[in-house]
């Protein structure tokens, strides 16, 4: 297994560090592959807030980012991946989080370091979890 805890900000947009994922995973026979990226690349996040990420994030538009091709290029790479979209991280001492998936809205706005790491535990307890998918994760009482 494979986890990619930084998100893919290559700002050439050549998605390097997603393609040398993807070709060590390959290289490797590596099948399972966990990556992290933000909240928004689907446009999903509603409201004030998701204005507000879209414009922090994304200039307005995510289609053509770099994040957003990652997540494209995971998907079309044959490989057992995971998406893990996350919110604005706080540092509270909690475990608290709701998930959504690639087509439903994403709840809340932040969520809890020790949340995101309960997320990817129960991943590695059991890949199937999440499995080809895009998971959203935060805290659904954080808006």
């Amino acid at each position: 297994m494979i986890f990619s805890a930084v998100v893919d900000h290559d700002d050439a947009g050549n998605n390097r560090p997603t393609k040398n994922i993807i070709a060590a995973a390959e290289a490797n026979k590596i099948s399972r592959v966990i990556e992290t990226s933000l909240l928004g690349i689907y446009d999903e996040v509603p409201g004030k807030f998701g204005k507000w990420n879209r414009d922090f994030c994304f200039g307005g538009n995510p289609e053509g980012s770099s994040p957003v091709n990652a997540d494209q290029l995971l998907e079309d790479s044959g490989l057992d991946y995971t998406t893990l979209r996350l919110p604005w991280l706080n540092d509270r001492p909690e475990v608290k989080y709701s998930i959504t998936h690639r087509h439903d809205t994403y709840v809340g706005v932040s969520g809890s370091r020790q949340s995101m790491a309960d997320v990817v535990l129960k991943i590695v307890a059991d890949p199937t979890f999440g499995s080809r998918d895009s998971l959203g994760i935060a805290d659904p009482l954080s808006l």
